[in-house]
């Protein structure tokens, strides 16, 4: 049974004068994804997503939410989208609630439980009354969230939710970001350029480059995908060395392991080989990540 889309993106294109900042981009997310969108500085991320919220005009192309060409007269597909796509800002001087008591004012909300609900999801119920200007950049990240749920979105879009978090603080947004997909059910887009924590927890994702699509898919089975740093470790690293140049392997020994290139497919009957020649292995590991695969992508 085919997912269903919230987000599709069909042809799209924008250039800023002779500058073509998106070329003909396709991708499309699913509903309940939690979707990487990954690509190195100027490769066009920013812009597609400014589209996809309105905030740009694209000069041609598609954008559809929830079946929704966002490029009609009605604008009701906003109500359906929350998005953090700089630095929050807040008022300094206030408190974390009064602060989404003016958004809730703004958005021209009805039930005010509302901004006890959103503090509670991003743990900060017990700081609701603690002046923004003394949070910590986490502290600020979660508030921030917070801002994008207040209307109860189906989707949310954050540009870089880690950036400038110790490790700490990314394992806390990594798990509220899990907690907000599996918990309440909402789609989330990250952008971000900390490859290891889009490995870490999304599903699908897409990596573009100088405005165009490279590759798009499940993350697992692109990072699985094409050769992969294979890792064994022996007591005797000589016969594995031994096979591997018969097998016409790249290989290298690094820290007491060989470090050996497989097409993945190729994985099985290598093993089964060294079963066959009585080759003792005592650890094998991929070890071909995500960032390795940006690089390889983005060169």
């Amino acid at each position: 049974m085919e997912s269903k889309k919230i987000l599709s993106v069909k042809n799209l294109n924008k250039s800023f004068g002779n500058f073509k900042a998106v070329n003909n981009i396709n991708l499309h997310v699913n509903k309940g994804d939690i979707y990487g969108f990954l690509g190195p500085n100027g490769a066009g991320k920013s812009t597609t997503l400014r589209m996809v919220l309105g905030l740009i005009k694209p000069d041609s192309g598609e954008i559809l939410i929830n079946g929704q060409n966002i490029s009609g007269p009605n604008r009701n597909f906003l109500s359906s989208i929350g998005a953090l796509i700089e630095k929050p800002d807040f008022y300094k001087n206030l408190s974390a609630y009064d602060n989404l008591k003016i958004l809730f004012k703004m958005s021209r909300l009805k039930d005010t439980n509302r901004i006890s609900e959103v503090l509670k999801e991003v743990d900060l119920w017990d700081k609701k009354n603690q002046k923004v200007g003394g949070f910590s950049q986490g502290m600020k990240q979660r508030l921030g969230i917070a801002q994008t749920l207040m209307h109860q979105p189906s989707l949310i879009i954050l540009d870089e939710p880690s950036n400038g978090l110790d490790p700490q603080g990314q394992s806390d947004m990594r798990s509220l970001i899990l907690r907000i997909n599996q918990d309440m059910g909402i789609t989330v887009i990250i952008s971000s350029h900390i490859l290891s924590e889009i490995e870490k927890i999304s599903y699908r994702m897409v990596v573009i480059n100088n405005g165009e699509k490279n590759v798009e898919g499940k993350v697992q089975e692109i990072i699985h995908n094409e050769l992969l740093k294979v890792s064994f470790k022996s007591e005797n690293l000589e016969i594995i060395s031994s096979f591997l140049k018969k097998q016409s392997i790249d290989f290298e020994i690094s820290n007491g392991s060989i470090i050996a290139n497989i097409n993945e497919e190729n994985i099985p009957l290598i093993l089964k080989k060294m079963i066959k020649e009585n080759i003792s292995i005592t650890e094998m590991k991929q070890m071909r990540t995500l960032e390795e695969l940006f690089l390889g992508l983005t060169k």
